[in-house]
């Protein structure tokens, strides 16, 4: 790669650039438990409704975990459901249903 004698001086530039950037990076990427403060500023969401949507739509032991009376959640895990929202959706609602059925059949004995 040949470089005019120019902008040589701006090698240096970039370098402190790109050490900036994959410091950003690293920090963006490298927490993956979330807390609900965190994780509501991470989807730009209120905490109760981070709350609301633990209860109605995130799964325990999958979207997030319940460690010495605090709630957890898996950072990659949410990812996914952002990205695949109604698959989540349809899951969640398939298995809410297995749910009431058997107390349907149970409350009916």
């Amino acid at each position: 790669m040949n470089v005019e004698f120019e902008n040589i001086n701006l090698i240096k530039q970039m370098s402190c650039d790109m050490q900036l950037l994959k410091k950003l990076l690293l920090n963006t990427n490298s927490k993956r438990w979330l807390s609900v403060k965190e994780l509501a500023i991470y989807l730009s969401y209120s905490k109760d409704r981070i709350y609301k949507i633990k209860d109605t739509t995130f799964i325990e032991g999958i979207h997030f975990f319940k460690k010495s009376g605090k709630i957890l959640f898996d950072r990659v895990a949410i990812d996914e459901w952002v990205i695949s929202k109604e698959t989540t959706d349809e899951i969640n609602q398939s298995q809410r249903q297995i749910v009431d059925n058997i107390l349907s059949s149970v409350k009916e004995i």
